[in-house]
């Protein structure tokens, strides 16, 4: 389910630290049973089904990417198939793909990467199983000026086209310019702009002008801050505006065995569902992972988010608003290093001033991972 905000790791351990491999095979398997009392996430009408999934995931990679010079690679795939007891039609395969590619020289560091997902979870915008298909591709050069600097410049494309002709597709293509400066070991400096045009379906394009400031930063293996702060300008048929943009991660280990995380963001998209509307979406998500002896595990995430749409072209009457908290708590125990088994349950409730789209939803299973 799509509650817009993804959660992420604030601060990672890497277990494998010091140990660099060439090349490295991963594979991986995911069985999940859940029961969900809104599979539709519908505001009058909510339908409960057991949704059932079974996910294989294989990754690639060749060469190092952060050390030394020379060529990577890197590849990962992991379709999903779901099936629900009780409405079949519904039955799907969702697919997700990543890519990387690139080459470090002594100044000069090639990128590209990408990714690609087939969908059809519900979404908070269009209130209903939405099957999509979601793409990005980006180039990028950096050329180390000094020991602690570099210019680094890129271009890229996002697009997110829909099954149904009733939901508008939408894209955005971009170049980007951008200063890096490694003040210390502990902390790097960067500016960037973004200029771009965003078209959809139904609507006048966009011209989008981006400028950020961004900080990371990690005084101690404990704690890692990574956060970009600026502002956007859009010019559209109903005007301009400008807003803020905030992407923020923040993690923080007290004690072995505890991380605590805190992701934040304030961005703007186009609606699929209600054309020549933009949404601005902001969250923030609080999370905390504790390990529970040798062998268990218990995960907690709560978060809010307001999505606020507005027109920018054609005529109509804007102004709906969606005010989301959810609640995701989790424990897992671990037979071995490999595999692991668990528990799960998420509330999701969206307050919205729109009676069509406005929902409560409890779903909960048990899922069990392995890998090879």
């Amino acid at each position: 389910m799509d509650d817009r905000i993804v959660p992420r790791s604030g601060l990672r351990r890497d277990e494998l630290a010091g140990i660099v491999r060439e090349e490295e095979l991963e594979l991986g398997i995911a069985i999940s049973a859940a029961y969900d009392d809104n599979i539709f996430l519908s505001a009058n009408n909510p339908e409960s089904d057991l949704v059932m999934k079974l996910t294989p995931a294989v990754a690639w990679r060749k060469g190092n990417k952060l050390d030394g010079e020379g060529g990577y690679l890197s590849v990962a795939y992991r379709p999903s198939v779901v099936d629900y007891a009780d409405h079949s039609g519904n039955d799907r395969i969702d697919h997700v793909a990543a890519w990387e590619a690139g080459w470090r020289g002594k100044a000069i560091t090639l990128a590209y990467s990408g990714n690609f997902a087939k969908l059809g979870d519900a979404t908070a915008d269009t209130g209903t199983l939405t099957d999509r298909k979601e793409v990005a591709n980006e180039g990028r050069i950096a050329w180390a000026v000094g020991e602690k600097v570099a210019l680094e410049v890129a271009g890229g494309q996002t697009s997110t086209t829909y099954d149904s002709p009733s939901f508008a597709d939408s894209s955005l293509t971009y170049g980007e310019v951008a200063l890096r400066y490694a003040y210390s070991p502990k902390t790097r400096l960067s500016a960037a702009y973004r200029f771009g045009r965003f078209e959809v379906d139904g609507a006048g394009d966009q011209t989008v002008h981006r400028t950020t400031a961004r900080i990371e930063w990690q005084p101690t293996r404990k704690i890692a801050v990574d956060l970009e702060v600026g502002a956007e300008h859009r010019t559209f048929d109903a005007g301009s505006d400008t807003s803020p943009v905030v992407e923020a991660r923040i993690g923080w280990m007290p004690r072995e065995g505890t991380e605590i995380y805190l992701n934040a963001y304030r961005r703007e998209q186009a609606s699929a569902y209600l054309p020549g509307q933009n949404y601005t979406e902001g969250g923030v998500a609080l999370g905390l992972v504790q390990k529970l002896g040798e062998k268990w595990r218990g995960r907690l995430e709560v978060g809010v988010e307001r999505a606020k749409y507005s027109r920018v072209s054609g005529t109509g009457v804007a102004g709906r608003v969606d005010d989301i908290r959810f609640i995701r708590p989790a424990l897992e125990y671990r037979f071995t290093d490999d595999f692991s088994m668990g528990l799960f349950y998420r509330y999701s409730e969206n307050s919205s001033n729109n009676p069509a789209f406005g929902y409560e939803s409890h779903s909960g299973g048990v899922e069990m991972g392995y890998r090879f």
